[in-house]
């Protein structure tokens, strides 16, 4: 038997749900002896948080010393257990795996004569492979029907039904081959996004007759090609057709909703990003309900459950700090941190939502609480994907510091923030009112000479018209002067602020 990396095994046996582990235990302990090694060791690995190899091996021998190849050999044989066992659990949910079963039985119906057998099962086959828009199962079917018909000597059915077939046959393959072009346009699109290519690299894209006219002809290609609208809308900075696009997207996906159990992760993104053209727009009610339906998504896996709450959490910590709900998204943070902790992944240490952490502290007025995740966010690597969050960052800590009364800090930190943002080219009309206003801020005493202050700085943000996207808007500065301004509390100028903006709107 080939010997397992241990870590393949810890990782699949953690990738695992809880009735995943419950359907493994009733299959692989049908005789009750819970004294099973690799059972004893598929309980020590799912104990684990960290993965452990010493530790696994002294709890299922219980001894000192153990043959390493004794040890490997129960790896190997728990990891392939594990798998036949999922294969067997996925056959109960899985299109794929459903059809995959039936085209099986037909292969071994075949091979013992029974042809009537073998079309009862074709037909089944067919039904759920026409409602799932299985092309290649569909295309084989057709295949199978023609050659039981040769086997049995079937020269009426072959009179009849072969112009059907033929029509079936090619129909399936001109289905398979669009829905192949336009995954294929769909995944060149994704990656010329993570790898920042230029438009002039997606030029061919966008003049593609593939891209500009509804070829379509099923419901997954569909799907695929008003994904690839929308991100194509999205690299070329068309909020208003990437909003359009998603809009129409989500719509096709929820029109069939057969399909999202096989496809959650594809929804879920769909859904996301319907959010995030909301955030864009500032239609935080419409976010707020779309968001919810992310929260209803049933996962198919650990990934999914893992996407689902990073989704669901960065756009409800969003909605709540826009609207000025701050103590919703405080209230929020303890079984949030508790998911997160549980899913042993290190995918929510990033600096969105260590800033989310910070700026909602900084709502609720805890301004210690929303120093300390601000420095977390401050110690990650200078190389993050947005320079801009980097210059955020060091504008926010001034802001706290100020807030907290360490004025000598602050003073100290304006130097070193003004050298990091004119290296860093960031340093734009907003940063340099603001930097001009916080030096002259924290030397001027008297409140009415610190709110002349304050309002001055506001006319000049004012002032400053080409301020439309710019990283510092992220934070609500200018709710936070008008705070000073007339002695409320930021939370409650951003409440009003969007309620005024509700009426605006309606």
């Amino acid at each position: 038997m080939s010997k397992t990396p241990s870590d393949k095994l810890f990782k699949i046996v953690k990738s695992m749900s809880a009735m995943e582990k419950r359907y493994f235990k009733v299959i692989a302990n049908k005789k009750g002896d819970n004294s099973n090694k690799y059972l004893v060791l598929f309980d020590a690995i799912d104990a684990q948080r960290e993965f452990d190899d010493e530790a696994l091996l002294e709890q299922v021998y219980k001894v000192k010393s153990i043959s390493k190849k004794n040890y490997s050999e129960l790896k190997g044989y728990l990891y392939d257990v594990i798998l036949k066992t999922l294969q067997s659990f996925d056959e109960k949910s899985s299109i794929r795996n459903k059809l995959a079963n039936h085209m099986h039985n037909v292969d071994v119906l075949f091979k013992r004569g029974h042809m009537q057998l073998c079309k009862e099962e074709l037909k089944k086959a067919k039904k759920t492979a026409i409602q799932f828009e299985e092309f290649s199962t569909l295309y084989e079917i057709a295949r199978w029907e023609k050659w039981i018909a040769h086997t049995m000597i079937d020269v009426d059915f072959l009179h009849e039904e072969m112009g059907r077939i033929e029509a079936e046959e090619k129909r399936y393959l001109e289905q398979l081959n669009l829905l192949s072009q336009y995954r294929n346009l769909f995944l060149e699109l994704y990656l010329k996004i993570k790898s920042k290519a230029g438009l002039d690299e997606i030029q061919h894209i966008i003049n593609s007759d593939l891209i500009n006219k509804e070829h379509f002809n099923s419901h997954r290609s569909s799907v695929l090609y008003y994904r690839s609208k929308a991100l194509l809308a999205y690299m070329q900075k068309d909020n208003d057709g990437f909003g359009e696009y998603s809009k129409v997207l989500l719509d096709i996906m929820e029109s069939k909703p057969h399909f999202l159990k096989e496809e959650v992760a594809e929804y879920i993104s769909a859904l996301h990003n319907y959010c995030a053209f909301c955030i864009l727009k500032r239609d935080f009610d419409t976010l707020h309900k779309t968001n919810e339906k992310i929260k209803t998504v049933t996962p198919l896996n650990i990934d999914d459950r893992i996407k689902i709450h990073l989704q669901y959490m960065h756009n409800h910590f969003l909605y709540c700090i826009r609207t000025g709900q701050f103590e919703e998204a405080r209230h929020a943070l303890p079984e949030h941190f508790k998911k997160v902790k549980s899913f042993n992944t290190k995918v929510f240490d990033d600096h969105h939502f260590l800033f989310h952490y910070s700026y909602i502290h900084f709502g609720c007025g805890d301004y210690d609480e929303a120093l300390y995740h601000l420095n977390n966010w401050l110690d990650m690597p200078s190389t993050i994907d947005n320079p801009k969050l980097q210059m955020l960052s060091r504008v926010f800590n001034l802001i706290l510091h100020y807030e907290l009364g360490n004025i000598l800090l602050v003073s100290s930190l304006i130097k070193s923030t003004y050298r990091f943002l004119k290296k860093e080219n960031q340093l734009d009309e907003i940063e340099k009112a603001f930097l001009n206003f916080i030096k002259t801020v924290i030397k001027t005493h008297g409140k009415r000479e610190v709110k002349e202050c304050f309002q001055k700085f506001k006319t000049s943000l004012m002032k400053i018209t080409d301020s439309e996207g710019a990283t510092i808007s992220v934070f609500d500065l200018m709710s936070w002067v008008d705070s000073k301004l007339i002695n409320m509390s930021f939370a409650e100028i951003v409440r009003n602020n969007w309620e005024k903006s509700k009426v605006v709107i309606s």
